[in-house]
């Protein structure tokens, strides 16, 4: 059954909802760094790819585990469904963002990353679907914080990058970024798991499958030497990324896309600049100046309109 775009009766702003927005929040705020400290010592899609994979054979077993093996039974269209997701979203998105690291610094790329719910507002408006008036306000301050914390002083660019591939790869963030919110749109819209987690895990799979034919093309191989060659910090950032990264963050982030409106669940891509530029300053020495301090605090007031818009959606007024 085809799911509706928006539900009738917006769902209430629960604890759960709280708690899954603020562990989206603070997980895919992190792993930005988690994918530039990987990359540094690791082939870039290989590494991803595998960090999926590894993730849905981990997710798969929980799940066989506690509900049985007819756990991750699913019909024929919402395995396309899946299918059409992990492809879309990790596959172009992450991978785009994996490659672009070489060359974009982790808290640019996720300011870049910032413009989905402008995105995603103008796919449900291309389908007639309404926003509130204090959510697009709430989009556009956080829009403004987040130009804000990229005008000159605010972060710079890779130390010895190439300006022409930075700007290169910046594009090609943002063309993933578009690709993630269509795909954030259409998740309301067409057939998929009722769980959550059988969702993650099939989209993790086909992902992570992707990346990896995706890294053969690009000529990467993966032998011992690959995993002997990587530093102990590319190790552990790996690990991360599988485990709390990919299971825990975009488990929450499928979660909320079934519990509450795409609004108020791509507010993440507000928070998650600011802490990113943060890890990146603190981790990688990242340049960043008084514009982050600013904009931050505007991006949260943005964030903080959002979600009132989203309460006065649910109570009904």
């Amino acid at each position: 059954m085809v799911r509706c775009a928006v539900a009738t009766v917006a769902k209430q702003i629960t604890p759960k909802v709280w708690f899954a927005l603020v562990t989206v929040y603070l997980v895919w705020g992190s792993t930005y760094l988690g994918i530039a400290l990987v990359i540094k010592t690791a082939p870039p899609l290989l590494s991803m790819g595998l960090r999926f994979l590894a993730a849905f054979v981990v997710l798969a077993l929980i799940l066989l585990l506690i509900k049985g093996k007819n756990a991750l039974k699913i019909s024929r269209s919402e395995l396309i469904s899946s299918m059409f997701l992990g492809g879309l979203l990790l596959g172009f998105g992450i991978g785009n963002l994996t490659l672009a690291e070489r060359y974009v610094p982790s808290g640019i790329a996720a300011l870049i990353i910032a413009a989905l719910p402008i995105w995603v507002t103008i796919f449900q408006r291309m389908a007639g679907i309404k926003t509130r008036r204090i959510t697009l306000i709430g989009i556009f301050i956080g829009l403004i914080g987040v130009a804000i914390i990229v005008l000159p002083g605010g972060t710079g660019p890779a130390p010895g990058a190439d300006p022409e591939k930075v700007r290169f790869w910046m594009f090609m963030i943002l063309l993933g970024n578009i690709a993630w919110a269509f795909g954030t749109f259409m998740t309301q819209r067409i057939p998929i798991p009722k769980d959550p987690f059988v969702l993650t895990a099939y989209e993790m799979f086909f992902g992570g499958l992707v990346m990896t034919i995706a890294s053969f093309i690009r000529g990467e191989r993966f032998s011992f030497d690959v995993v002997s060659n990587m530093s102990l910090t590319s190790k552990w950032a790996w690990v991360y990324m599988v485990l709390i990264g990919s299971i825990v963050g975009y488990g929450a982030y499928i979660w909320l896309l079934n519990n509450t409106s795409l609004s108020l669940a791509s507010t993440y891509a507000y928070v998650n600049p600011v802490i990113a530029v943060l890890l990146g300053l603190i981790v990688l020495s990242e340049p960043v100046g008084w514009p982050l301090f600013v904009g931050g605090g505007i991006v949260l007031s943005g964030v903080a309109l959002v979600v009132s818009g989203e309460r006065l959606t649910s109570l009904g007024q």
